[in-house]
């Protein structure tokens, strides 16, 4: 687990494989530095992961980079992850900035999941 500021971050493996971070509260200035230990973590272990934003909320610039790094790390070391994301908080800022285009955006974990699960049995 991660905590800073007023973000929360679980973090479990799934039966599936694939490594789940659970963010909760706000992603500000002041807990971006926490998410980006996580996404490292999750990075350096080498193996599918999710980042569920569903509990997250607020959703500011340095949480949007962080993701971004995240995500250009991932294509640089060709693991694929995905990023959960529903509601107006945390969809809002992608859409304004143009990251829901970028980002492996998914409504729910289960649907992202699937998602990760049917790439690799195509790619794999």
């Amino acid at each position: 687990m991660y905590q800073a500021h007023e973000l929360r971050i679980d973090i479990t493996d799934r039966p599936d494989g694939i490594r789940l971070a659970r963010l909760s509260g706000e992603l500000d200035l002041g807990a971006a530095p926490a998410l980006r230990r996580c996404l490292t973590e999750c990075l350096d272990h080498g193996r599918t992961f999710v980042v569920d934003l569903e509990a997250v909320t607020f959703l500011g610039s340095a949480g949007l980079q962080a993701l971004v790094d995240a995500d250009e790390a991932a294509a640089r070391r060709e693991l694929r992850w995905a990023l959960v994301g529903s509601h107006r908080t945390v969809v809002r800022p992608l859409e304004i900035t143009g990251l829901h285009e970028q980002l492996p955006l998914y409504p729910s974990v289960t649907v992202a999941a699937r998602h990760l699960s049917e790439t690799t049995s195509i790619t794999g």
